[in-house]
């Protein structure tokens, strides 16, 4: 089996989650590993016995037995390190989000389209949702019409109170406007958004009305005199083509202990979508269907769970095998799936409505698709000061 060999530009929080699942992968090896922090990559490599370290990522790159470089750093540097990779002639997988900003999502995919022309390089975005059996099986029953005419979704991501760098022991960067870009709906918001569009076979985006808050008390001494200059929570209502409604609303701190759950309406049917606690520290999927038989309302759990190993889904679906991230993006690598799920198009329709409603709601006005195109401006760092220099960025 081919062996994909693998290097990381950042080496923070995020980049933890992809080497767990790297490390259970035996055609993955990860060869080199960038930060500008040095303590902080030096014990990354030391924690996964990676023995080449860089802090200049232009030296990295310039390896010759590297196939393909996760960039794990804040929001407003994956445009500028995403190009930096693809012109070095090498695969990417980025961090959610695409970008900070719908004009960057939108100059990363053009150029990477031209890129894969030109080099052959290919481009992922790391979007979970899409890949677990509670969407696979969603995305079959509205492809089988078993919804009927889908014409309302509400899109949901819910926390109480769990800011990071504030209500938890994360990086402060997270709620840096020059950084992160944005709060609750770059963050968290992304992976609902992408899922019900994916599903939904990427509609088109007509007009949106948004609104973002901050408004929940913040512990003056543990901002430590910083700014909080990202939204805590964003509201949406969207039109799509054909008559479908998207409502949406992600939090990451807000006095409310239970908003529901996501779902999506048919004129047949429709799908709940269950959260459980799970065995690990992550929550289980579910699906529950609605539908009318004889004038009698029935309810079935789906128990979606168990779907890849079912005889229909092997048969009409190899790549359902892969169902995460890295496993999917690895073997399309290595030739084991001829076909991919195109993160980069799908988290490219999730930058634009995310980018509408922070428009909608600074304009105080609904905001057309073709608006957004058009006011949408670059929020990518150019130049970033480091303690081993200056680093200018050519985009």
């Amino acid at each position: 089996m081919k062996e994909i060999r693998v290097a990381f530009i950042g080496c923070g929080v995020i980049s933890h989650m992809h080497m767990r699942s790297y490390s259970k992968m035996t055609n993955v090896k990860v060869v080199a590993a960038c930060d500008i922090n040095k303590p902080r990559l030096d014990a990354w490599c030391a924690q996964y016995g990676v023995e080449n370290k860089y802090t200049n990522f232009r030296e990295m790159l310039a390896r010759d037995d590297i196939d393909s470089v996760d960039v794990c750093v804040h929001n407003n540097l994956h445009l500028p390190l995403t190009l930096e990779v693809l012109r070095s002639g090498k695969h990417c997988f980025c961090e959610k989000p695409m970008a900070a900003s719908y004009a960057d999502a939108k100059m990363m995919y053009d150029t990477w389209q031209q890129l894969r022309e030109e080099k052959g390089v290919e481009l992922a975005v790391q979007i979970s949702t899409v890949f677990g059996q509670q969407t696979r099986v969603a995305k079959k029953m509205v492809e089988n019409g078993d919804l009927g005419h889908v014409y309302y979704i509400r899109c949901l991501g819910h926390r109480r109170r769990n800011r990071p760098g504030l209500d938890s022991d994360l990086s402060t960067d997270f709620y840096s406007r020059e950084l992160a870009g944005h709060g609750a709906v770059f963050d968290m918001g992304v992976y609902h958004i992408s899922q019900m569009l994916y599903i939904m076979g990427l509609p088109k985006l007509e007009r949106v009305t948004g609104a973002c808050y901050l408004e929940t008390p913040r512990n003056e001494i543990l901002m430590g005199g910083r700014e909080f200059g990202v939204e805590e929570l964003g509201l949406a209502f969207a039109s799509y083509e054909n008559g479908l409604t998207f409502e949406f609303m992600e939090s990451w701190a807000i006095h409310i202990d239970d908003v529901g759950s996501s779902f999506i309406a048919g004129s047949k049917g429709g799908l709940r979508f269950i959260t459980k606690p799970g065995p690990g520290p992550f929550p289980s999927m579910d699906l529950k269907f609605l539908t009318t038989v004889n004038d009698r309302d029935i309810d079935v759990d789906l128990n979606v769970s168990d779907y890849q190993n079912s005889f229909y889904a092997k048969k009409l679906d190899p790549s359902v095998q892969y169902d995460g991230n890295f496993e999917h993006w690895i073997a399309y690598l290595t030739g084991q799936l001829p076909e991919r799920i195109n993160t980069p198009l799908i988290t490219l329709h999730t930058a634009k409505l995310s980018e509408g409603i922070f428009l909608s709601s600074e304009l105080k006005r609904e905001i057309y698709a073709d608006e957004i195109d058009e006011l949408s401006v670059s929020t990518a760092l150019r130049r970033q000061e480091t303690e081993w220099g200056t680093i200018e960025y050519d985009f």
